[in-house]
């Protein structure tokens, strides 16, 4: 990805991790015959990426030393 996209929908995407990860906790609370891998494989993968989307997003925000490039 090149640049960080529109810090503004930080909220948004986080919002649609958090049901993302419900979706996955639900889906594995069910007994092992019964789970969906598709679904499984699919909403994990989906996770890593906008996971990977706002931690680019939040660094992107972030104030960093002019002196020796820390987090403030």
């Amino acid at each position: 990805m090149s640049g960080a996209g529109i810090t503004g929908f930080i909220e948004i995407f986080e919002g649609r991790l958090n049901k993302m990860k419900l979706h996955l906790k639900e889906e594995l609370g069910k007994a092992k015959s019964d789970r969906d891998r598709k679904s499984i494989r699919r909403i994990t993968t989906d996770a890593r990426k906008l996971n990977k989307t706002l931690k680019e997003m939040r660094n992107a925000t972030t104030k960093l030393c002019p002196h020796c490039g820390e987090k403030l």
